[in-house]
């Protein structure tokens, strides 16, 4: 049976051209370079070198053998080096999925100053709805999903991002819009685009229009609140919807005013809790997270009463 070191010592030979300079590379006596490219030659039963003016020249049976020995070692140093990168957290493969409002826009920002720092790193980005990355987290699809609220299952673990304040959105020359803030008795017979009835956001809107009597006319639904945008960027109605999408594009006609009450669109970071969160995960969320802070910072200060619109890429 071959021995690991034989092959290392011919690879050694080969790269170097004799016995003496392969001894030193491999660190043991040239003695023992000699016998193991012996032991080597009798076990295949070739000869696998020459010697002329004092070198060591592979025949064309070692040259052939050579080239197999190569492959091998080249993928045992590609798994050192990946070994490195992942101790060093400077390589790996992170697939990670969340809502078309944060992957089409904030999301590749943030993956992008991630991986100029990390050139070995894959990732994968995906963008849907927040039950389609509640589920690709828990089937092992993503390593990593955005949700836009706070889902409670055993197979997850969750990172509560900070919440933010609905904003109310109207196209350009909207009735409403002459007014600083919103309040629900001026939602009362509006055409409204709503959020599913599904989501914990649609819950809390209802909750607040019966608290204060009111009822909007709900002429449209959707899951995504990039479609609601960008069904009000068109002219259809209104909506209630959160800062960071009424904000992530250069909307021709979108208008934001301030929303009161408090209406809270909570967000969160999911990992599967079947098996341990990887370095490289860890990093992408604790970076993500201070991002988000960050932002939404700069968008809360920016969305006082009489604000127009605010995009992202101004801040």
């Amino acid at each position: 049976m071959l021995k690991s070191r034989q092959l290392e010592a011919f690879r050694a030979v080969i790269l170097s051209g004799s016995a003496t300079e392969a001894a030193n590379f491999l660190n043991i006596t040239q003695p023992a370079i000699s016998r193991l490219i012996a032991d080597l030659e009798y076990q295949l039963g070739l000869k696998l070198f020459e010697r002329k003016g004092g070198k060591l020249l592979p025949t064309a049976d070692g040259v052939t053998l050579y080239r197999e020995v190569e492959r091998s070692f080249v993928g045992l140093e590609r798994i050192e080096k990946a070994a490195k990168d992942i101790l060093e957290r400077r390589g790996g493969e992170l697939r990670v999925a969340a809502l078309p409002a944060l992957a089409t826009s904030f999301l590749p920002m943030v993956t992008a100053n991630f991986v100029s720092a990390r050139p070995a790193v894959d990732i994968t980005l995906y963008g849907m709805t927040s039950p389609s990355v509640l589920d690709w987290v828990t089937t092992g699809r993503c390593d990593l999903g955005i949700v836009h609220e706070r889902i409670p299952h055993s197979a997850i673990t969750t990172y509560e991002l900070p919440s933010m304040d609905a904003v109310f959105i109207a196209s350009r020359g909207h009735p409403l819009l002459a007014q600083d803030a919103i309040g629900p008795e001026d939602l009362h017979g509006q055409d409204i685009v709503a959020l599913a009835a599904a989501s914990s956001a649609r819950r809390k809107f209802d909750a607040v229009m019966v608290t204060h009597d009111c009822v909007p006319r709900i002429r449209t639904e959707s899951p995504l609140t990039m479609i609601i945008c960008g069904m009000v960027d068109a002219g259809f109605g209104c909506a209630i919807v959160d800062p960071f999408t009424a904000s992530h594009l250069p909307w021709r006609n979108l208008q934001v005013r301030p929303f009161r009450p408090s209406i809270k669109f909570e967000w969160s970071m999911i990992v599967p809790n079947f098996s341990p969160v990887s370095s490289l995960a860890q990093d992408f969320a604790d970076e993500f997270s201070g991002s988000f802070s960050r932002t939404l910072g700069m968008l809360n200060s920016r969305q006082g009463p009489g604000d127009r619109s605010v995009l992202l890429s101004d801040v």
